[in-house]
């Protein structure tokens, strides 16, 4: 069952179209992650569906009701619409439990079981409720404004970057606590993000951005291994491009013969990620794959440039295990897993 749909949604700044016919629906109870550079309009896009913009042309539908139809609009504050932004916009003056009661129906009666009910929820201590957001660390004044979003019972949750402020370990957990409270409470999410593994590991559907227009939408697994453009590739993470000649399900390339997904014949261009192609040194030759030209330790995961026999092809940049590593000028045997994706 569908809970939002986006119909043609554009808007313009002056000369600037930030948004280009936009069509998007968001399942009931679902997690979308919206990407694109910077510029694609992903912000402007959260912005129109909150109610803070209104398009100038297209339709949104949120639970069967019309919000907006070109300018004319239903206001952000009767929507019934969350939104946790990238600063958690917490009230330096009130104490978490204020903050949290902020969007409360006046005189709830059930106002401290519920703060104390969303506290557990967000996975924080009952006694932070006396605290004010300075005594706060960073992932717990997220986790604060996402109890204050929660309170108000939403049934669509907007992320607004809500992690980009964290350093990289806090991100994770924090992604994965959200997730889990979002998941628990049966809220449907859109998140907005720069960062492409973020959004891989968030949600169930991922939709690309790119001046102003959708490029993708769909899995997340479909999106980064069936990418329908190069540009969207290489945006959602490293990719090895190859020339190559398809016939019979195989593409003739400079990795030798590799089967393909669809069904292409002729010239094209392939894709495979770099975890797909493995790197051994026993049996190298210099048929069978190239010499290593460059090695970047990084731990467990380590990142080589391997130059390709026989060809006037740039070196191919590839991760791989720290355990037999090979060196700067060793031959290396590359066998491909996998199918490589063909451009239509």
């Amino acid at each position: 069952m569908t809970l939002l749909d986006l119909e043609n949604i554009s808007r313009r700044y002056g000369p600037v179209r930030a948004l280009d016919g936009v069509n998007l629906s968001v399942a009931t109870g679902s997690r979308t992650a919206v990407v694109g550079p910077s510029g694609s309009g992903k912000t402007t896009l959260l912005r129109i569906i909150a109610g803070f913009e209104l398009p100038d042309t297209g339709r949104v539908r949120f639970d069967g009701a019309l919000l907006a139809d070109g300018p004319a609009g239903v206001p952000a504050h009767k929507r019934g619409i969350g939104i946790v932004s990238q600063d958690g916009a917490l009230f330096p003056h009130l104490s978490v439990a204020d903050n949290i009661a902020f969007g409360f129906e006046r005189g709830a009666p059930d106002r401290e079981k519920r703060i104390e009910s969303l506290l557990e929820m967000v996975e924080l201590e009952a006694a932070m409720a006396t605290r004010r957001p300075h005594q706060l660390s960073g992932g717990q004044q997220q986790r604060v404004a996402l109890a204050r979003a929660l309170g108000r019972r939403p049934k669509l949750m907007l992320l607004d970057e809500p992690f980009s402020a964290l350093d990289t370990s806090l991100r994770e957990n924090m992604r994965k606590a959200v997730a889990r409270v979002l998941q628990a409470a049966g809220i449907t999410a859109i998140l907005v993000t720069h960062d492409q593994t973020e959004a891989l590991s968030f949600a169930d559907q991922v939709a690309v951005l790119r001046e102003g227009r959708l490029v993708q939408a769909g899995p997340p697994q479909a999106i980064y291994h069936q990418p329908r453009d190069r540009e969207t590739a290489l945006f959602l993470g490293d990719a090895v491009l190859l020339p190559a000649i398809i016939k019979n399900g195989f593409a003739d390339c400079a990795l030798g013969r590799v089967a393909v997904d669809g069904d292409h014949a002729g010239k094209a261009e392939i894709m495979l990620r770099p975890e797909q192609i493995r790197v051994a040194v026993d049996g190298a030759t210099p048929q069978n794959g190239g010499r290593v030209v460059d090695v970047q330790f990084g731990g467990a995961v380590c990142t080589i440039s391997v130059a390709l026999a026989d060809t006037a092809l740039p070196p191919i940049v590839l991760k791989t295990s720290s355990v037999a590593l090979p060196s700067p000028g060793n031959l290396v045997r590359l066998d491909v897993a996998g199918k490589a994706h063909v451009f239509a």
